[in-house]
């Protein structure tokens, strides 16, 4: 591994475990806390998107782990370049997670962590899915998805092909 890289991660790292502690104090503050944990009290929204979006990015890394680990390459194969990929599409991942929590009620913070988490692991699959369709779809749990398209074709024939106007009286 690279220095850089090895740099990066000690930032990282810091980054996750000081967002982390932050939050275990703002979720045991109470009124005689001290004044700058009041501070992050009022300022927890701005902790836990950086606290979730490290969780993300710990999920993504594991995922390049994981493959490279599948393929029988162990952390002297890591190619920082690979890693680049999932940083850049981090926002688009990132986004419904952030929307989850800002819409919910929930005080369970573990349990964005973990879909921040499985968000980044599972990144790829949001961009493998999405290619143009060569074919129409076929929702096999549809009530008669089949048949369906075929009378709605039948039926936008016989339409065309229908009499127009004052031929329909004669």
């Amino acid at each position: 591994m690279s220095r850089a890289f090895k740099f990066l991660a000690f930032i990282y790292f810091v980054v996750l475990m000081t967002t982390g502690v932050f939050m275990v104090l703002i979720v045991n503050a109470d009124e005689a806390s001290a004044p700058w944990i009041a501070l992050l009290v009022r300022n927890h929204g701005i902790v836990f998107v950086w606290h979730l979006s490290c969780w993300m990015v710990m999920g993504m890394f594991s995922n390049y782990y994981w493959d490279l680990f599948n393929m029988g390459k162990g952390l002297e194969s890591v190619q920082v370049e690979r890693i680049i990929l999932p940083l850049l599409v981090s926002p688009i991942v990132f986004y419904p997670t952030y929307n989850l929590w800002l819409s919910s009620a929930s005080q369970s913070y573990i349990l964005f962590e973990v879909i921040a988490f499985q968000g980044g692991f599972f990144w790829q699959a949001l961009f493998t899915k999405a290619k143009p369709i060569e074919q129409a779809t076929s929702i096999p749990w549809s009530v008669n998805n089949s048949t369906r398209a075929s009378h709605a074709k039948a039926a936008a024939t016989a339409a065309s092909s229908a009499p127009q106007g004052q031929d329909l009286g004669r």
